[in-house]
């Protein structure tokens, strides 16, 4: 056992980065494979610890079900690989390696269920590296955009009820965030992004992340009865 320091997390993509220093202990590194050349039908091994220390070092074999699958997990979008080799609580985080012993995933997630069995997931390597990479280097990911709002859906019904309009109604705002400096106020509702009308939350994130920080956005924003034009740059998404 050692002991480890947290050098950056991810909650996004459900991924961290932990160091320890293993003074004169000689340890050998795991050797990441390329998930991109991953085929249906490979053989899959996870190994981890499921129910923790007793079973330390567990190994289970299947194969690669599907590639690409995207799940939503704890609120959280991930693209993973499927595969059929055993995954139960405790794997999480562990590895999942080719036939030639290299790591093109990591353990995160299974569907329990009576009536099914054999759906693990792992996130890849392709996807992983890259945020493992920021981690180590900035202790987050760089390069993520971000508005600084909290907003919720106006539904049809609702802005019906209220004399409102659909759109998303910002409801808390961060000091200083691109939206407080572009001139948004609690009460706004924004209803365009970019001449894309937007209803929901997550149909103006996906518009914002397909750009980066620094970059414009023209928003369209109900307040009061009239409607106007704002024109925010996106920050840089920095964790507290």
């Amino acid at each position: 056992e050692f002991t480890a320091k947290l050098v950056g997390q991810d909650t996004k993509t459900d991924l961290a980065v932990l160091k320890i220093d293993p003074g004169s202990t000689k340890l050998t590194a795991a050797t990441l494979g390329d998930s991109t050349a991953l085929r249906v039908g490979d053989l899959a091994v996870a190994i981890g610890n499921p129910l923790g220390q007793e079973l330390a070092g567990t190994v289970t074999v299947g194969y690669i079900s599907a590639l690409n699958r995207t799940m939503t997990i704890d609120n959280k979008q991930l693209t993973l690989i499927q595969t059929d080799a055993a995954i139960n609580p405790g794997n999480s985080g562990g590895a999942l390696v080719n036939c030639y012993g290299e790591v093109i995933g990591i353990n995160t997630a299974k569907v329990s269920s009576s009536s099914l069995e054999g759906l693990g997931f792992a996130i890849p390597t392709a996807e992983a590296k890259p945020i493992i990479e920021d981690l180590i280097a900035n202790g987050y990911v760089k390069g993520r955009p971000v508005i600084g709002i909290a907003g919720r859906a106006i539904s049809a019904s609702d802005a019906k009820r209220y004399n409102l309009v659909e759109g998303i109604y910002v409801y808390s705002m961060t000091d200083n965030s691109p939206a407080h400096l572009a001139g948004l106020k609690i009460g706004d509702i924004i209803t365009e992004c970019n001449g894309q009308a937007v209803k929901t939350v997550d149909e103006l994130n996906e518009i914002k992340n397909k750009y980066k920080p620094n970059d414009t956005l023209k928003l369209k924003v109900w307040r009061t009865g009239e409607t106007l034009d704002v024109n925010l740059i996106l920050g840089e998404e920095v964790p507290n």
